[in-house]
């Protein structure tokens, strides 16, 4: 499981489950971020900050899961073969004719 890393208003570093964060709100300059279990922690980054947080883990969630690992960024970009006859639009597939 991934963490996201924040402040307490105290200086401590704590880790949350990104998943679970259900709300965030501005506190001042700080930063009240409410879990799906409904606990909230006060964080002493601003709300910019932490959504930016929670957008680059998300970011990252995504490209992990568009590149399967061993596959680089090349090889997962070429296009695919198509599947249809050659002499044909991609959208156009050729249907055999019936025998009589």
């Amino acid at each position: 499981m991934t963490m996201i890393l924040l402040t307490t208003l105290r200086g401590e570093r704590f880790g949350l489950n990104p998943d679970l964060v259900e709300e965030i709100r501005a506190n001042g300059a700080n930063c009240v971020v409410t879990m799906i279990t409904g606990r909230s922690h006060t964080a002493r980054e601003d709300i910019d900050a932490v959504q930016e947080i929670l957008h680059d883990h998300r970011v990252d969630l995504l490209r992990q899961a568009s590149h399967p690992s061993g596959e680089s960024r090349e090889q997962s970009s070429r296009p695919e073969r198509s599947r249809h006859h050659p002499d044909h639009p991609d959208y156009l597939t050729p249907v055999p004719d019936k025998e009589h």
